[in-house]
């Protein structure tokens, strides 16, 4: 079973949604990437030289995110308890951009704007083995707050609070699995991402902000 499997049916809304992209829609998806080149680095908080806005996008990538994804049974049900407007609006897709992340640099603990953001793995370039073998001697299990385990090396994490008020960070183990691959969450999830060690490679990743559109109700 790949990393992929063990959370795709297992995630909650609280934290994520997990979405596998068509394989048309991740190819059309990889022609936009190529046409980014607008700075996106002024918009957002990653320590990440190289981020793009992604202005060509395709009708096919907006269908899956905002028709498929959207209605899914998970994301209904968060939905439904949005009380934010006095009259039904449409979703609209606010913002995507592409993020060329390099060894040692890294996204630190933030929020989005809008209703939900999400993320999809274009490319994973290291081992996710290796990367755990990094710093092998750091306590393992539960303790300090990490409700799995405690190598974050290269991997993706939520952060909440705990029954005692703790912050718990809960990490995915983000591996080659994961290409062509999307988490959805409400944008107002806390998450970071951790640096990775092993690889000269760019760790290749979409992300995108989706909100209502007041001027379009429905």
């Amino acid at each position: 079973m790949t990393n992929w499997s063990k959370i795709e049916n297992t995630t909650k809304l609280n934290y994520s949604v997990a979405f596998d992209l068509p394989k048309d829609v991740f190819k059309v998806l990889k022609t936009s990437i190529k046409t980014a080149t607008k700075r996106a680095n002024s918009n957002l908080i990653g320590h990440v030289k190289k981020e793009y806005f992604i202005e060509k996008i395709d009708s096919k990538f907006l269908k899956f995110l905002l028709v498929d994804c959207l209605n899914h049974p998970k994301v209904r049900s968060h939905s439904d308890k949005l009380n934010y407007l006095s009259r039904s609006c449409q979703y609209y897709l606010h913002e995507l951009w592409v993020n060329y992340q390099k060894k040692h640099e890294f996204n630190p603990p933030h929020t989005h704007a809008g209703i939900f953001s999400f993320v999809i793995f274009v490319s994973i370039p290291y081992d996710l083995k290796k990367e755990e073998k990094m710093f092998p001697d750091i306590i393992q299990g539960n303790a300090g707050g990490f409700n799995n385990n405690k190598n974050c090396t290269s991997k993706f994490a939520f952060f909440n609070s705990g029954s005692d008020g703790e912050i718990i960070c809960s990490t995915v183990d983000v591996d080659k699995s994961f290409e062509g691959k999307m988490l959805l969450f409400p944008s107002k999830q806390m998450h970071c991402v951790f640096p990775f060690f092993t690889s000269d490679k760019y760790r290749i990743t979409v992300s995108g902000n989706i909100k209502f559109n007041v001027e379009n109700p429905l």
